[in-house]
């Protein structure tokens, strides 16, 4: 084994479905699987057997990365967001030749409007100019910068960009060219330029001390 994608879940059955019918047209003989969900019940039958699966007792995002993290034994590791996707094939063979200890992928969103167009790049010029990587962008690192960097820390929001921060601390950040596209379902249900300044504003309030469990029911109160 060489990898090991460590995907977090939380009432996202459905997405993730679509991602692991896209892994099974990858070669993942010398490839682990890690799903670990944010609630406990009996292991879903829909997963394949050779994929190890997780529970914590309630969503916490950076609990579940780094409960994944100390399962895993290889020397990279692959973290994806349940309804992420790469629409150009298997990014696997990229993957195994790199010599980048930390990396992320050219970001794109399912709704091709002008919006979320520019929303990308700025993600993306983000992501590499100010050492900033989210989620749906997917973190790639080696064994050797996750534990030099402490890992996710156990929070339930914002374990990216604290990761982020903290990776950057010892290591340059490289964007892979091959796309990966997620969901814009959060921006459309709350509308578009309204969860941006949301996010934006959660952002500010983190660095200003605010508790990330304060802000996760910010993040997801409705109205």
């Amino acid at each position: 084994m060489w990898l090991t994608i460590i995907i977090p879940l939380y009432h996202d059955d459905k997405k993730l479905q679509r991602l692991l019918q896209q892994l099974k047209t990858w070669q993942l003989a010398q490839v682990a699987v890690i799903i670990v969900d944010g609630q406990q019940r009996p292991r879903p039958q829909w997963l394949p057997a050779t994929y190890t699966y997780l529970t914590c007792s309630q969503p916490n995002r950076g609990r579940q990365l780094r409960l994944g993290a100390a399962q895993a034994t290889t020397a990279k590791l692959l973290f994806l967001h349940s309804d992420s996707y790469f629409p150009q094939g298997s990014p696997l063979q990229l993957l195994q030749q790199t010599k980048v200890p930390v990396g992320f992928f050219t970001l794109q969103f399912d709704v091709a409007t002008s919006f979320f167009q520019r929303l990308a790049r700025q993600s993306n010029w983000r992501a590499r100019r100010r050492k900033l990587i989210f989620g749906d962008q997917a973190f790639f690192v080696t064994r050797t910068a996750y534990d030099q960097s402490g890992g996710f820390p156990d929070q339930p929001l914002m374990e990216d960009f604290a990761f982020s921060r903290q990776l950057a601390k010892y290591y340059p950040f490289h964007q892979f060219t091959q796309p990966i596209q997620t969901s814009a379902r959060k921006y459309q249900a709350g509308g578009p330029y309204r969860t941006l300044i949301k996010m934006q504003c959660i952002q500010l309030l983190y660095l200003l001390g605010c508790s990330p469990h304060w802000l996760r029911r910010l993040y997801y109160r409705k109205g």
